[in-house]
């Protein structure tokens, strides 16, 4: 496994995820930005880098992906339908949506939404039909760095963490139940890249860390957000909540004897398919 040190010099952008095949590289429009993600992968630090431009009304959590997907699900109980929403189920949908979008734009006086979403892929593939030229930045932080995190953020145990619900079959072990999380979750994250590399753009917290001013340029620049529109002195800011932080490459070892041969493999698989170290 690694300690957390990118592997290459791939970089956190490519014009479309590692082991993608085929399709045209992201998109640039004027659609929603989804930043999808998971615990502790350090999405508030990328959301506040985000957030110094003008163009961007940024939100976390508020329940606009799921919302979608119920909705979508409803319609099809409503019509009786097998298959995905009706396109009428979909304007329906992308009526009230933009109906609230629109009260956050206005409030923040930008004119694209921007969502930190720590939702599971299914409702990001219903949004994804709903606004088809949805951006999705897909965050991802190695396994190490998530754990070194989680310890220190719940020293008394899991219990009513994110991480609780993979507890399952293994209590008290927290190593195995972090690692079954960031499994889960890297996992599914990685096969949404997979079936739509137009719409995502990986990015790895690590090539963040080592170069915050030339990624977050990269960001804004595949977003087509204008960097001279940032809110502060016009120069990309440093990339927020840093300054302390312990250099990526210095996380602690994982603590491989206390997690299954099953799950190594998987982890090794999933750091191999992010470029990370093995």
């Amino acid at each position: 496994m690694s300690d957390g040190t990118p592997a290459t010099a791939n970089g956190v952008l490519a014009a479309r995820p590692a082991g993608a095949a085929g399709g045209a590289g992201p998109k640039i429009g004027g659609g929603p930005v989804i930043m999808l993600t998971y615990a502790h992968s350090g999405a508030m630090n990328l959301m506040q880098a985000l957030s110094m431009s003008r163009s961007l009304a940024c939100t976390a959590g508020t329940g606009l992906l799921p919302l979608c997907d119920t909705a979508a699900a409803t319609w099809q109980r409503v019509e009786n339908r097998g298959a995905p929403a009706s396109p009428l189920a979909l304007k329906s949908i992308r009526t009230l949506v933009g109906m609230m979008t629109a009260v956050i734009q206005a409030g923040a006086g930008a004119p694209r939404w921007c969502e930190t979403a720590f939702v599971a892929p299914a409702a990001a593939e219903t949004f994804l039909r709903i606004f088809p030229d949805t951006a999705f930045l897909c965050l991802h932080r190695s396994l190490p760095g998530v754990l070194a995190e989680a310890a220190t953020a719940y020293p008394w145990g899991l219990g009513g963490s994110p991480f609780w619900p993979h507890s399952a079959g293994h209590p008290g072990n927290n190593a195995e139940t972090i690692g079954s999380y960031w499994a889960a979750c890297a996992g599914q994250l990685l096969d949404f890249e997979v079936d739509h590399p137009s719409s995502c753009l990986r990015v790895r917290y690590e090539d963040i860390l080592a170069d915050p001013h030339r990624r977050l340029d990269e960001i804004f620049a595949h977003l087509g957000v204008s960097t001279r529109d940032l809110k502060a002195s016009g120069s990309l800011p440093g990339f927020p909540g840093l300054s302390g932080q312990a250099d990526p490459g210095l996380e602690p070892p994982l603590p491989t004897e206390r997690m299954s041969p099953e799950l190594l493999a998987k982890l090794s698989e999933l750091h191999a398919r992010l470029d990370y170290a093995p």
